[in-house]
């Protein structure tokens, strides 16, 4: 059992939940798709970023 397969088991434990193998192929999957740029944005200096106080997802973002 690799570092991956432990996070996951422990995560759905705590949550009452059980995986098979289809299950984790299914999220190592998904994280060789997606966990790159999860990862980067964790570590992203996000500070200089401005917050965009009129969002509003149906329409686009006004121009500052």
């Amino acid at each position: 059992m690799d570092a991956f397969e432990q996070y996951v088991r422990a995560g759905l434990e705590l949550a009452g939940m059980t995986a098979d193998e289809t299950d984790l192929a299914v999220m190592r999957a998904a994280d060789a798709v997606y966990g790159p740029g999860f990862r980067a944005l964790e570590q992203a200096d996000l500070r200089e970023v401005q917050i965009e106080t009129d969002f509003d997802p149906s329409r686009a973002p006004t121009p500052r």
